[in-house]
């Protein structure tokens, strides 16, 4: 019942936090530029934020059977892949992540997320994978400029994807996990 009280905490607070990563070219920030952000819970201990949040994580994308690590209590790394996750110019894109949470009595540590890759496929209709990407690491000759949000010199190229793949970490991926306030102090 404790954990229930806190994941309905947790989605009646969605609207106080503003916290969110914005997407540059060296990745996911928050408008201060740090790697993380901080979820306050006062009076939540330790390991209720944690059991809270692997609930979550279990409940959105599966058993933690990706997990990549876990120290019990303290931090839940994971790698998930969040099927037809992302649409964009018309297409359903699967997204592969990762995610990082830090626990503490009445704080949780989110760190920015890292998206592995961006993929749509669907064999009956296409002869070729068609992939998205944060940023270009060759000359476009190869692909699309549409294909990428920031180009080798770190210019924006693609402001809509940038939306998009911005939306979909803070609304989509990390929204339901961690519906509360937060800061910046750890």
């Amino acid at each position: 019942m404790k954990y229930r009280l806190l994941l309905v905490l947790f989605v009646l607070q969605l609207s106080k936090s503003n916290a969110q990563f914005l997407l540059k070219p060296e990745g996911f920030v928050t408008a201060g530029g740090k790697g993380y952000y901080v979820v306050e819970m006062p009076g939540a201990t330790q390991q209720q934020l944690f059991e809270a949040v692997e609930r979550r994580v279990q409940t959105s994308f599966g058993s933690c059977r990706d997990r990549i690590a876990t120290d019990f209590n303290k931090e839940i790394i994971f790698q998930a892949t969040d099927r037809q996750a992302l649409n964009y110019s018309g297409r359903s894109y699967d997204v592969t992540f990762q995610a990082g949470f830090e626990f503490k009595d009445g704080k949780i540590k989110v760190n920015a997320p890292v998206i592995k890759s961006i993929r749509s496929f669907n064999p009956p209709v296409d002869s070729v994978v068609f992939v998205l990407g944060i940023k270009s690491q060759e000359a476009l000759i190869f692909q699309p400029w549409g294909s990428f949000v920031y180009d080798k010199k770190d210019k924006l190229r693609n402001r809509q994807l940038k939306e998009t793949l911005e939306s979909f970490v803070n609304k989509r991926m990390l929204a339901p996990l961690l519906a509360v306030g937060s800061s910046e102090a750890w």
